[in-house]
């Protein structure tokens, strides 16, 4: 079924080609030379190296493009870099996909991510505990493929880098104030300056709030609303007259909402009861005014007829510390220690159907039944990693050698709750699972280049990483029946085989181990254009299940993954350095696939190793610096993926079919101008962007999926040359198209979350 609401974008991109004059993003303004495109640095390889210079597949986001874009989270981000995409089944379950591979809703205690995240170089371990909106950034790095040598922790799929911005001894200080629509109000800013010869000190902030996309009419409240704010403090100490570096990080972040909302849609290609669509259908029909797509009835919990009401909602409060030091131990090594320590909290609770039998409108289907979830989750993660890089200015030698440490300790709390009018008796109740899961990782590796000639160079490194994760589980048949069924002695599903109070505990572990190369051979025929290719092996640990059925569930573990990854790319600058484009085709292997995906027939979640999985790819990126103030941009990805031999926990054969939440192929156009506007030179800046993403199937029995859609975003700015102001005016996804970011298929509905809907405001920012 497609969700996209049609648009021209033809007016708006004429305006924008018919700027008289214009230039080039983050270009200084024209003289007698033509615009090169900047040159962005990178630290993807644990050096410093131009983006253009690095052999491998890295999309570089500067902090100045994250705030003309107005790029405050993942799903901004995944508008504006190829080969990623983002689902989200809920705040705290946010999904990541370079190139196919996410981490979908695998969130257990002792689960670990496809996609590694990692802010300054400290690896981030819970998706949506941990992860902060971006603000006051130097830069995004997104890498794509395994990274199995040198990132700090092992990942599979890719990686997304975030560097926030350094202190600097020179005093400077900017704020940005904005308003729009949903009563969105939002500041940031930051100041910095030298607090001695030698300490440097930056502190940043930003907070945002905006009123709810969605409403629940039941108890009149918004839903994905947002109230957030974040803080960081930072100091850098720089001796004079030493090669001696300490940076100490400090980062805060608290938000809440009320929760999000789940609408239910008929699903076209797997009809059956319908019993929320039905419900929904019914009450369009009766009440005033109808029922909108963006309204919805959850169900806070209420069971065999108490009346206290837990409301709908989501809160997180996470905080770091991270210290980066550097010293060189001889003339030619250096010495890098990255310590980190992160800790968070967080609790959300939602309907998981949007819609049951107390609506208000009586019992319309008898099956439509509610069902709440609460989690709540602590985690303490502690990170440390040693780093040896040579720097010879004459050898052709260089290399990279290390050790890291990694301990997690992740406490989750989940509590499920059902009532249904049918009496289906392993649909009511309440279950709750105590899940403490401990984590214990560590790696060496060590990356030997060598330089043939001043074109041929090949380097190569190995890993070796060991995960050991042990826990304990304990699941609680708290009650047995509900409201309309008081007499039910069966517990609620996943939980089997328990009355009312009785619960099982057991402990659970397993380690593993793997060793992972790589290698890169790159040539460069010129000095702008560089020819690569690359053979990588990526490993993720094994895990064991969140919610377990009963003890020997429990103690089952799933295995780890590996990906098997060859790629070959080119890096090419051309008309004098004001074109750009980057290419990479690639083939991964997957052995062990997780696969997290709901089961019918337990209501629970439950993990699989597909036994091979194939993706075939390419991705390109392309910029140009059509004149001194004309900018464009564009990226493109296709994949081709297979699930291979992959049969489910239910006996459903998924061989042959497309991995789940990957679009078969997304894009993203836009283009940048600046003219004279007033008599003041260059002050006016128009910047459009239109991202494309093609059809995705939600499972992997590739029942249900998204038509393919695209969103328009557009940005006007007022920014005159000779003062400290700027004022500018923005929308995102101007045509209001509608699109999902998660759905939920059961008994013939695709119970959904939906995407944000057209966003528009203004902002005034200063500096000092």
């Amino acid at each position: 079924m497609k969700y996209q609401t049609t648009t021209s974008i033809v007016a708006l991109t004429a305006a924008l080609l018919a700027a008289p004059t214009v230039r080039a993003d983050d270009a200084e303004t024209a003289t007698d030379e033509p615009t090169r495109l900047e040159e962005i640095v990178i630290t993807s390889q644990r050096r410093e190296v131009g983006l253009q210079d690095s052999a491998l597949a890295v999309s570089a986001v500067t902090g100045a493009s994250l705030e003309k874009d107005r790029i405050y989270n993942y799903s901004d981000l995944a508008r504006s870099v190829a080969s990623l995409s983002y689902t989200e089944n809920s705040p705290l379950d946010q999904e990541f996909n370079i190139r196919g591979i996410t981490n979908t809703r695998l969130d257990a205690p002792s689960a670990d991510q496809s996609i590694g995240i990692f802010v300054d170089d400290v690896y981030v371990g819970r998706s949506g505990l941990m992860n902060a909106d971006f603000f006051d950034i130097e830069r995004v790095e997104v890498i794509r493929g395994p990274q199995g040598v040198l990132l700090g922790r092992n990942v599979v799929g890719g990686a997304i880098s975030i560097i926030t911005a350094k202190p600097s001894q020179e005093s400077s200080a900017h704020v940005t104030f904005g308003y729009g629509n949903y009563n969105a109000m939002h500041t940031n800013g930051y100041i910095t300056g030298g607090l001695s010869d030698t300490v440097s000190g930056r502190f940043s902030f930003q907070a945002r709030h905006h009123d709810g996309y969605n409403h629940d009419i039941l108890h009149d409240r918004d839903l994905d609303n947002l109230d957030s704010i974040q803080m960081r403090g930072q100091l850098l100490f720089t001796p004079a007259d030493s090669d001696f570096q300490a940076r100490l990080i400090v980062d805060y972040m608290k938000d809440s909402s009320n929760g999000i909302h789940r609408v239910a849609i008929p699903d076209p290609n797997n009809p059956g009861l319908n019993p929320w669509s039905t419900t929904r259908a019914y009450i369009d029909s009766v009440r005033e005014g109808g029922l909108d797509i963006r309204e919805s009835l959850p169900e806070h919990p209420r069971y065999k007829g108490d009346d206290f009401d837990t409301a709908q909602g989501h809160d997180r409060e996470a905080y770091s510390i991270s210290l980066n030091l550097e010293k060189k131990i001889t003339e030619n090594v250096l010495l890098t220690s990255i310590t980190g320590y992160r800790g968070g909290k967080a609790t959300g609770i939602y309907d998981q159907s949007g819609a049951g039998p107390d609506s208000g409108y009586g019992i319309i289907s008898p099956f439509a039944f509610s069902f709440p979830v609460n989690e709540e989750e602590k985690i303490d993660q502690f990170t440390q990693e040693l780093r040896l890089t040579s720097d010879y200015a004459d050898s052709p030698f260089d290399w990279i050698a290390g050790v890291y440490y990694q301990h997690d300790k992740v406490d989750k709390y989940d509590k499920y709750w059902a009532e249904i009018p049918a009496g289906l008796p392993t649909l009511t109740g309440e279950s709750h699972w105590d899940n403490v899961g401990k984590t214990t990782s560590y790696a060496a590796f060590a990356q030997l280049g060598y330089r043939f000639t001043e074109q041929l160079k090949l380097t190569a490194g190995v890993r070796y990483s060991h995960d050991k994760k042990t826990g304990t589980v304990t699941g609680i048949a708290v009650e047995t029946g509900d409201k309309f069924n008081p007499n039910d002695t069966v517990s609620l599903t996943p939980i089997v085989g328990l009355a009312e109070g009785e619960s099982f505990t057991t402990d659970y572990s397993d380690s593993w181990g793997e060793v992972t190369p790589q290698a890169i051979l790159e040539y460069t025929p010129s000095e702008n254009l560089l020819l690569y290719v690359s053979g990588a092996k990526g490993y993720k640990g094994g895990g064991f299940e969140d919610t377990p059925a009963n003890a020997a569930a429990a103690q089952i573990s799933y295995d780890p993954e590996t990906v098997t990854s060859f790629e070959a790319g080119f890096k090419w600058d051309f008309l004098d350095g004001r074109a750009r484009l980057n290419t990479a085709v690639f083939s991964m292997d997957y052995k062990n696939l997780q696969v997290t995906q709901t089961d019918d027939g337990c209501l629970c979640n439950i993990t699989d190793n597909a036994a091979d999985a194939s993706i075939r790819g390419l991705e390109t990126e392309f910029q140009f610096a059509a004149t001194d103030f004309l900018y464009f941009w564009a990226a493109a990805t296709f994949l081709d993926t297979e699930y291979k031999d992959f049969v489910d926990s239910n006996g459903l054969d998924n061989s042959g079919k497309k991995l789940q939440r990957t679009p078969s192929h997304q894009f993203n156009i836009g283009g940048e101008a600046t003219f004279d506007f007033m008599d003041m030179p260059d002050a006016l800046s128009m910047r459009v962007n239109y991202s494309y993403q093609g059809k995705l199937y939600w499972l992997p029995d590739n029942f249900q999926y998204e038509d393919g859609y695209g969103l328009l975003d557009a940005r006007i700015t007022l920014d005159p040359a000779d003062k400290n102001w700027s004022f500018s005016v923005y929308g995102k996804n101007l045509a209001n198209t509608l699109y999902r970011t998660n759905i939920v298929a059961f008994l013939g509905d695709e119970v959904s979350t939906l995407g944000t809907p057209r966003t528009y405001g203004f902002e005034v920012s200063l500096d000092f």
